[in-house]
C-alpha cells in the first residue's frame, strides 16, 4: 500500500541522504527556528522536516502541487494530521510491544508476526475508521481513503483474521513430505485445514501410523520440533513478509503525516503574530517575483517582520549592496527559506511568492574568525567554495553574504566579478550580498544584471526594505561615527 500525501507515485524516503552543504544551508539560513516552530521537542519529527526539506530541491512542479493541496487540508484541519501522526506511533509502538522478542525479519517465528500483524490490523481498523468519519476535500487524502477502502473491506478483515487463527494450529500442524534419495525428508509443505482429508494424491489412503514421545524424550522432542520448524518456515516467511510491507505503510504514513502536522504548526504560529502567508507559483527558468517577503525565522524570533517587493523576472545576478544592517542579510535569508518553502510544498512568508524551481540550493556567508582553522580566514573561504562548485547542479541557486570580505577590496571584488560570471554563464542563479563597491560596479551596464540596495534615510535610519537601486561608492561612515560618538559626531 501507498500514503500518497507527499508524493503523487512514491512515498517519502527517510533513508535518502542530505545534499552536500546541507548543515550549511541551515545554519547559514537560520533553519533551527524554523525546525523548532515546526517539530518541538519531537526528535523523530525534526529529521523528518530536515529531510523533506533537502528533498524538495529535486521536486518537479506536479509534486509542488500535489503537497500543496496536502498541505492546505493540514492547514484546514490540524487535528486530522494530528491523528493520523499519533494513530501510525501508536500501532507502530504496538506491533513491537506485542510481539517484542519473537518478530525478527532475519529469522521469521510464526508466533511472532502473527502477534505483529494483529496489532497491525488493529491499526489499519482505525486508520479506516478516522478517514471515513472526516470530510475530506483535497485529491492526496482522497485518494489515501480511496485505496485503503478497496483493499480493507470487511471480507478482508475477516479472511485475514481467519488465516491468522488457523496458523496458531488449534488442532495441530498438518503437513506433507518427500524423501530423498538418500531417505531423508525433504519438500515440507504446510497444508490448510480443509485439504487434511484429501492430501494423499495416489487413490486409497495409506495405513496411518502414531507415533508417541515419551514425556523424558528431549532428543526425540527436538527432533520432532525442528520438524515442525520446517514445515511453517514458508508460513512464517510469507506473514513475516506481509507484516514488512504494513509496518512499511504505518512508517510512511508517521514520517508523512508528521511533515504536514509541523507546516501546521508553523502555519499557527505565524499566523497567531498576524503575518501573511501564501502557497507560492512554481515556474521553470528565472522567474521570480514577490510581494511582501520576510525573513520567518526572524519573525518567530522577533514577533515581527518588515517585507520586501520585487519583480525580477529573466535577471541574473542580483547584486546587493548598501549600508549595514539595512536588511542585506535578512533579504537574502527570506528569500532562500521562500525557496525551500515553495519546493517543499509548504506556503511561504509573503503575500505573493513565483519563483523557477532549482535542483540545488548552495550558501557561501562569511564565517566568524575561527582560531582552530589551520589556514587563514580568506583562504578558508576559497576551500569552502572549491567543495561547493565541485557539487553544483545542473540548475542551482547560489547565495552569497559578504564573500571574499576577508581580503582587500580589489582582490576580492576582481575574485568575485569572476566566479559571478561564472556561475551565471553555466547557468547558476546567484543573488550576492556584498559591501565591495568595485565588485558590483563591474556589471553596471550589464542589462541582465538585477541591482538592489538596502533603503537608508537621510538621517541614518534604516527601514531594512530593499530598493532597486546601483550601487555607491560610500561605506557610510558617518553613521558609524553617529553609533560611536552620538549624534553630533554627524
Amino acid at each position: 500500500m501507498r500514503v500518497g500525501l507527499l508524493f503523487p507515485d512514491r512515498d517519502l524516503d527517510l533513508a535518502h541522504p542530505f545534499p552536500f552543504g546541507w548543515e550549511d544551508v541551515e545554519h547559514d539560513l537560520g533553519l533551527g527556528d524554523v525546525y523548532r516552530a515546526m517539530a518541538g521537542e519531537d526528535g523523530y519529527l525534526l529529521e523528518v522536516v530536515r529531510k523533506v526539506l533537502a528533498q524538495g530541491l529535486t521536486s518537479q512542479a506536479a509534486t509542488v502541487l500535489h503537497r500543496q493541496e496536502a498541505v492546505r487540508e493540514a492547514l484546514e484541519r490540524p487535528d486530522l494530521v494530528e491523528a493520523l501522526y499519533t494513530l501510525a506511533g501508536e500501532t507502530l509502538a504496538a506491533k513491537r510491544r506485542e510481539s517484542y522478542g519473537l518478530f525478527r525479519r532475519d529469522r521469521p517465528d510464526l508466533y511472532g508476526a502473527i502477534k505483529a500483524m494483529e496489532a497491525l490490523l488493529k491499526g489499519l481498523r482505525a486508520l479506516l475508521a478516522l478517514l471515513q468519519r472526516t470530510p475530506l476535500t483535497s485529491p492526496p487524502f482522497q485518494a489515501l481513503k480511496a485505496r485503503l477502502e478497496a483493499v480493507l473491506t470487511p471480507a478482508f478483515f475477516r479472511q485475514t483474521e481467519a488465516h491468522l487463527e488457523a496458523l496458531r494450529f488449534p488442532k495441530g500442524v498438518w503437513m506433507a513430505a518427500g524423501l530423498s534419495r538418500e531417505g531423508r525428508s525433504q519438500g515440507y509443505t504446510l497444508l490448510p485445514p480443509e485439504e487434511r482429508r484429501a492430501w494423499w494424491p495416489f487413490g486409497k489412503r495409506p495405513r496411518t501410523y502414531v507415533l508417541t514421545l515419551h514425556p523424558r524424550d528431549e532428543a526425540g522432542a527436538r527432533i520432532l520440533g525442528e520438524i515442525r520448524e520446517k514445515g511453517i518456515l514458508e508460513a512464517a516467511k510469507a506473514l513475516t513478509t506481509a507484516v514488512e510491507e504494513v509496518d512499511r505503510f504505518f512508517e510512511s504514513l508517521r514520517a508523512e503525516a508528521g511533515f504536514l502536522l509541523g507546516a501546521a504548526r508553523l502555519a499557527g504560529r505565524l499566523k497567531a503574530l498576524g503575518l501573511p502567508l501564501a502557497f507560492p507559483t512554481p515556474a521553470e527558468g528565472l522567474r521570480l517575483a514577490f510581494r511582501g517577503l520576510y525573513d520567518v525565522g526572524l519573525a518567530l524570533r522577533q514577533g515581527m517582520a518588515v517585507g520586501n517587493d520585487l519583480e525580477a523576472h529573466g535577471r541574473n545576478p542580483i547584486l546587493i549592496t548598501g549600508a549595514n544592517r539595512g536588511g542585506k542579510t535578512t533579504f537574502l535569508r527570506s528569500l532562500g527559506l521562500a525557496q525551500l518553502f515553495l519546493q517543499a510544498g509548504l506556503f511561504v512568508g509573503a503575500e505573493r511568492f513565483e519563483s523557477g524551481l532549482v535542483d540545488g540550493l548552495f550558501t557561501h556567508f562569511k564565517r566568524e574568525e575561527d582560531r582552530a582553522l589551520e589556514a587563514g580566514k580568506f583562504e578558508e573561504e576559497l576551500r569552502r567554495l572549491d567543495g561547493l562548485v565541485a557539487h553544483l547542479t545542473p540548475k542551482p541557486l547560489f547565495l552569497f553574504n559578504e564573500s571574499f570580505a576577508a581580503t582587500s577590496e580589489p582582490e576580492g571584488s576582481e575574485l568575485g566579478a569572476q566566479v559571478v560570471r561564472a556561475l551565471v554563464e553555466a547557468g547558476v542563479r546567484v543573488v550576492f550580498v556584498t559591501h565591495f563597491y568595485t565588485l558590483a560596479a563591474a556589471f553596471l551596464g550589464d542589462e541582465r544584471t538585477l541591482f538592489l540596495k538596502a533603503e537608508r534615510l537621510p538621517d541614518g535610519r534604516r527601514t531594512y526594505r530593499l530598493r532597486l537601486e546601483p550601487p555607491e561608492p560610500t561605506a557610510y561612515a558617518q553613521d558609524l561615527l553617529r553609533q560611536v560618538f552620538g549624534e553630533e559626531a554627524g
